[in-house]
């Protein structure tokens, strides 16, 4: 049996896994600040389902995975798979939760999704995904279907120089060039979305709390966020050529595509993704943004 994990900055997520299936049943989360370490929150669970007898863990990581080695972005819990395998008598992998979600987009039911771009065809599209995920910060996972399995080589985007039209985009929504959104991340991320909220609406609320009183000046927001997040995708769909789809996920990507904002923002992202490019790929390849907030086991199950 595999234990597996799904540690964010806030809470951790566990499961036991047979076969290659997280079993629901299994499923418990912890919030981070009750443990101060993961190995403490790891035996807590094993402690509660009874210490089942465990060959294997996988361990989703929201930050740098090295190898053998990881670490949370926002707190201090360092991951060895050496002291871990010694701690519980079991192998250990980690990857970077965003991999994870990579892995798991071949294996979850269409309820997990929403279909952003729901007049475009999925079926059958290709053997090459795309995950984005924008949240605390920003990165992207891709995904190939091989025969053997999954594979999701690494990538790195975030900190790579914001192209010219979103660049300009913001400009356009602050009054100025001088903005310092230079890279993905300063832009796609949730300090970034914050920081242009701030800037373009002048609210003493931030942008959630607006959100949340479904002010129309929130509800603006979103649309303008939604049409630079069309901008990207069809900007990644270039680069990568996921012709089975691009799947974003995170908080911001959430708040901007449902909840309150959900009408304007998809509208506005739709309208934003079927612009036509010189290379006219985007238009063709569906995106999805996941909702499933235990996708992450589900990759971990399979990786």
């Amino acid at each position: 049996m595999k234990l597996v994990a799904d540690v964010g900055g806030t809470n951790v997520r566990f499961a036991l896994v047979e076969g290659d299936r997280v079993q629901p049943d299994t499923i418990s989360s912890f919030r981070n600040d009750d443990f101060a370490t993961f190995r403490d929150a790891a035996a807590q669970y094993i402690e509660d389902k009874g210490k089942p007898a465990l060959t294997r863990m996988a361990i989703a990581v929201a930050g740098p995975v090295n190898g053998t080695h990881a670490r949370l972005t926002n707190r201090e819990w360092y991951f060895d798979t050496v002291a871990l395998a010694a701690d519980f008598g079991v192998s250990v992998a980690l990857l970077n939760d965003l991999k994870a979600l990579g892995y798991s987009v071949s294996t979850l039911s269409a309820d997990s999704f929403l279909r952003v771009t729901p007049h475009i065809d999925i079926d059958g599209a290709g053997d090459q995904r795309l995950v984005a995920g924008i949240g605390t910060g920003f990165n992207v996972s891709p995904v190939v279907m091989t025969q053997q399995g999954v594979v999701c080589p690494n990538a790195e985007m975030g900190h790579i120089q914001l192209s010219w039209r979103l660049y300009q985009a913001v400009a356009d929504q602050v009054g100025h060039g001088d903005h310092g959104y230079d890279t993905v991340e300063h832009l796609f991320s949730g300090r970034g979305c914050e920081k242009l909220w701030r800037a373009s609406s002048g609210s003493d609320l931030s942008f959630a709390q607006a959100l949340a009183a479904s002010t129309d000046q929130a509800i603006e927001f979103a649309g303008v966020y939604a049409d630079m997040m069309a901008v990207l995708a069809q900007d990644l769909v270039l680069a990568f050529m996921p012709s089975g789809g691009l799947y974003f996920a995170g908080g911001v990507a959430r708040a901007i595509l449902t909840g309150p904002a959900a009408a304007h923002g998809l509208d506005c992202f739709r309208a934003a993704y079927m612009r036509p490019l010189a290379l006219d790929t985007a238009a063709r390849v569906p995106v999805s943004l996941i909702l499933d907030d235990h996708a992450a086991l589900s990759g971990c199950a399979i990786a």
